[in-house]
């Protein structure tokens, strides 16, 4: 019961995040501490459900072997692409600073989120089941949608540099360009 009452709960608070969000890139061009709340809102509630769907154990099979080694994966990938934007405030949304294209940035836009996301798989191929699919689904649809308003911000913010990012790098996974 529990599940389904986050999963559920999951749908207005990334509604609401992604909207308080959006509103403040337009007027301020950047998160407040109550925009930055609602956002990890948004992206704690699917995690929570993916907690309670699962009791981790150490590996004993190669499903979860696979398991660890995508997770570690993951959060390796998103810890070094938050450590290439070289500022905590630039982390939390609250400075644009410069346009981040090194790194990982080289073959992937989001990269932090590509890490998260494998992290989260990781996990949950620990003790797969219809609520580790469901949170995925919605972790990877609260994401992809953050994305879309940090793009509006990107654009709006960077302009032509912007574009250019965008023409040669992909926005999840793809190609590293040498020129990039």
């Amino acid at each position: 019961m529990i599940l389904a009452f986050l999963l559920v709960l999951t749908v207005p608070v990334t509604a609401v995040a992604l909207l308080y969000a959006r509103r403040e890139y337009h007027q301020r061009g950047k998160l407040t501490v109550l925009g930055l709340a609602l956002v990890c809102a948004m992206l704690f509630l699917p995690n929570l459900m993916l907690e309670y769907a699962t009791t981790y154990e150490m590996p004993s099979t190669l499903l979860d072997y696979v398991g660890v080694l995508v997770g570690g994966a993951g959060i390796v990938l998103c810890l070094i692409s938050l450590a290439v934007f070289h500022s905590p405030l630039k982390v939390l949304c609250v400075d644009p600073g410069k346009l981040t294209t090194a790194g990982p940035y080289r073959w992937s836009r989001n990269p932090q989120y590509v890490g998260w996301f494998l992290f989260l798989l990781g996990f949950a191929l620990n003790d797969w089941s219809l609520w580790c699919l469901a949170a995925l689904l919605a972790i990877a649809i609260s994401l992809h949608l953050l994305v879309l308003v940090e793009e509006e911000h990107l654009l709006r913010t960077f302009g032509k540099q912007y574009v250019e990012f965008c023409r040669k790098v992909p926005r999840y996974v793809g190609r590293w360009h040498p020129d990039g």
